[in-house]
Order: structure tokens, then C-alpha cells, then sequence
């Protein structure tokens, strides 16, 4: 909804955020007004990550997750399908699904007792009502009062919903990032271990969105304890490697080594072969780290290679930056393994995940304490006549590399920012309602 002070706000942003130029002003990571407007307009039109599949393995069971800040069950039907409904009775508004997950055979909401399909062929049709003949002896128009459906499909087992009707397909928003992501997710069947990990951040949610979009350059001083408790051979293990920009706010950085054999199980090599291209593989074979960030706010982590129990193991990761408000975020873990994988790569990746990164991880600790700063620095911000402009321009002159396997503007090196700047074009076009024609 339009107000006055929301126009006021969309004229400042657009006097004042210049991503071509490395200029972005710090009050828009905390700004209320400009929160009020990432819900309209980001989250309530982009494709938005609500789950795995193998979260929901079979007909009946469910997850309750958010879209922006609103409650979404998903579940499986019968038929097999994914599809997302608003967290929302038809009546009076209540929340249906009150768990995080489960299994069940309808969903009935506790205040009122409207009860809905929840995996048969009417999945979110309400399909009975306490005392309904007498209470409505006129009927109940139960199509009318169908649960409110958001727009659904998946990548490699990755659940998105929209609720917008019109814009892109999941393919179109992914565009070249699809080649990148399947490197993480779509290598194997890939399965979520245990439950997600969630903690609520004091920070706003752009921070670490961007962080893993973008970011490479920090890892040599924020986490420098790798190199002094010998894990790597200095704090320069973040820089070797490409940094991508593949266009739709979406971006990602791929640390590489130059050993001579992978360090993927070789047990997995031809479940590899059968599911990726031969250059995506011939990049896996190099990878030694790998972070990016799903626009707006998907974050995805192969953490660099390190060696636990004497075998050489990393603890892959998804990471949901769910805003709870303009400066406060709950933050969503999941940790992804193959299905087929061996069972030392599996339990030794669950070891270095926990360890790693997640409420105690090591990583986190690093990155939580910038983050929460960042954020108070904004808040501070707000009250100031002028703005605070912050330097994105790392890598603005740099070209592109002419030849590479993968699609997108890949750089040579991972210390750039060409991706960051790509993410704040695309959600300033979101914010000022500029979105491009498909």
C-alpha cells in the first residue's frame, strides 16, 4: 500500500542508491520504511525458498515455514505434489498448523475447528465444519473458502513459492544461477539431515544475504583463526577461485584448488557423472569452497575443505535469512548430504557442519558479531541529515573472462563485488516497482 511517507522513501532510495557505482547509502539496511516496502515488493512478488523435498516425504506430511513474514504451510499430496497454502483458516483468520512439521491426515484449525484437505485430491478444501448443519443450515460455499494457494515448483529438490500469478517461472528467476546451484544440490539426490537449526540475529536481513553473494574478501580477517589454528595455509584460502555474477540479484563465489583428484568421494563419482554436464564436473573436481546467495535471501555454503578424522570432509549447508522485522532476522540452517554417500562422508560433514557453522559454529561467531554491529550502525544512521554512503566498488573496472564453462559474468579471483552490486539493482527495481519485462 502506497502512503506518503512511502513515496518520500522510494525518491530517497532513488536519489541516493547507485549500485553501478559502488554506492550504497547504510540507512536502507535498517530503514522501517524501507522494510515496509521489501515486504510489499520483494518478498511478496519474488520467488521465495520454503523447504527441501525430502522435508516432506510422503502424503500428509508438512512444514510451516514463512514467505516474508507470513506463515505458509507446505505439504504433499497424494498425487505427489508440493504445493504451499497461507498458514490462514478461511473463518477467522487462525493459524492451522501450529508445529513446525508433521504428518497429518487434514488440518483443522484449534479455534474454530474448520477442518481442510490436507493431501487428498482437494488438498486446502475445507472440508468440514463443527455443527455445519446448524450453524449454516444455508451451506457453506467451501470452494469460496479454499485456503489461499501460492504459486509453487522446484529446482533439485529445492521448494519455491511465489505469490505472485504473472511474473517469471522459477526457471526464468534462476536464469544462469541453475548451473551453479546444481553443483551444490543437483550433483545427487540429496537428502536434509535431522531438523533445520534456528536462532534469531539481531542484524537485517541484506547483511548476510549480500554477505554470501558477494563476500569472499572478509575471510581473510574475519576468519583468520583458520590459518592460526593450521586448518589452511593462510588467510588467503578465500581468494583463489572465480567470482560470478549471473544476473537476477543472484551471485556466488567458487573457491578452487589445484590438487590433481577431487575431493568428492570417488564413491560418488558416477551418481555425478549421471546427473551433471562434463564441465559442471570438471568444476566440481576443483572445488574447494563455494558460497552464493538465491535472491533475496537463500544462502548456500560448500565450506572450505578441511581434514577431520583424517579424511579430507566439508559440511554443506542452506541458510535462510528470514527477516522478523527491519533489524532482526531468524536464521534457518539446514545441512545437505547425498543420499548415496558413504557413511564416513556423511557422518564426518555433519561433525564439521555443527563445528563449523550453525548457533555454536565457529564461523557464525565471526560473522554474527559483524553483522549485529553493521545493523546498530544503520539504526544509528536513520537520525542523520546526511547519508553514509558505503564503498561497493571492489572489482567495478575488472572484465569479465572471455572463456569459461559456466554462464554469467565470471571474474577471475573471488575478490569483487560485481554480484553485490547486481543484488542491490535488482532489489532497488523490486523497491521502485520497476520489474522487467519477461
Amino acid at each position: 500500500m502506497t502512503t506518503m511517507a512511502s513515496l518520500k522513501t522510494v525518491e530517497r532510495l532513488r536519489a541516493t542508491v547507485e549500485p553501478e557505482q559502488g554506492r550504497i547509502p547504510m540507512f536502507i539496511y535498517t530503514d522501517p520504511e524501507v522494510y515496509e516496502l521489501e515486504l510489499e515488493r520483494v518478498f511478496g512478488r519474488t520467488w521465495l525458498f520454503v523447504g527441501h523435498e525430502s522435508e516432506v516425504p510422503e502424503p500428509g506430511s508438512f512444514l510451516v515455514r514463512d514467505m516474508g513474514e507470513e506463515s505458509v504451510i507446505v505439504g504433499r499430496g497424494e498425487d505427489n505434489q508440493v504445493r504451499v497454502f497461507l498458514n490462514s483458516c478461511r473463518h477467522r483468520g487462525m493459524r492451522l498448523a501450529c508445529e513446525d512439521f508433521g504428518k497429518v491426515s487434514m488440518w483443522r484449525c484449534p479455534y474454530h475447528g474448520f477442518t481442510y484437505d490436507s493431501a487428498g485430491e482437494f488438498m486446502g478444501t475445507l472440508i468440514a465444519a463443527p455443527y455445519e448443519r446448524a450453524a449454516y443450515p444455508e451451506g457453506l460455499d467451501r470452494k469460496a473458502l479454499h485456503l489461499i494457494e501460492a504459486r509453487t515448483d522446484s529446482h533439485a529438490g529445492l521448494i519455491f513459492a511465489t505469490w505472485s500469478q504473472d511474473g517469471p517461472t522459477l526457471d526464468q528467476f534462476l536464469g544462469n544461477l541453475s548451473w551453479y546451484l546444481d553443483l551444490l544440490v543437483g550433483r545427487a539426490e540429496m537428502e536434509v539431515v535431522g531438523a533445520p537449526q534456528k536462532w534469531v540475529l539481531p542484524a537485517g536481513w541484506k547483511l548476510p544475504s549480500e554477505n554470501f553473494c558477494a563476500d569472499a574478501y572478509h575471510t581473510a580477517t574475519a576468519h583468520s583463526f583458520l590459518a592460526r589454528l593450521g586448518m589452511v595455509k593462510g588467510v588467503d584460502f578465500g581468494r583463489d577461485g572465480y567470482h560470478v555474477d549471473p544476473g537476477g540479484g543472484h551471485g556466488l563465489g567458487v573457491g578452487v584448488h589445484f590438487d590433481e583428484e577431487s575431493y568428492f568421494p570417488a564413491d560418488l563419482r558416477d551418481e555425478y557423472r549421471a546427473h551433471l554436464e562434463p564441465e559442471q564436473l570438471g568444476l566440481l573436481d576443483r572445488v574447494k569452497n563455494l558460497h552464493g546467495n538465491v535472491f533475496p535471501n537463500l544462502s548456500f555454503l560448500i565450506p572450505n575443505f578441511i581434514v577431520v578424522d583424517g579424511r579430507r570432509v566439508s559440511g554443506m549447508m542452506l541458510r535462510l535469512w528470514q527477516p522478523i522485522g527491519p533489524d532482526k532476522v531468524q536464521v534457518w540452517s539446514w545441512h545437505l548430504v547425498e543420499r548415496n554417500a558413504p557413511e564416513w562422508w556423511k557422518r564426518l560433514g555433519q561433525k564439521m557442519y555443527v563445528q563449523t557453522f550453525g548457533m555454536s559454529g565457529m564461523f557464525d561467531q565471526d560473522d554474527t558479531e559483524n553483522w549485529e554491529a553493521q545493523t546498530r550502525n544503520s539504526n544509528t544512521a536513520l537520525w542523520r541529515q546526511d547519508e553514509i554512503m558505503l564503498h561497493y566498488a571492489m572489482g567495478i573496472s575488472g572484465e569479465p573472462l572471455t572463456e569459461f564453462p559456466g554462464p554469467g559474468d565470471v571474474y577471475d579471483g573471488k575478490f569483487s563485488e560485481a554480484a553485490g552490486r547486481t543484488f542491490y539493482r535488482t532489489w532497488l527495481d523490486l523497491i521502485l516497482d520497476q520489474r522487467p519485462e519477461q
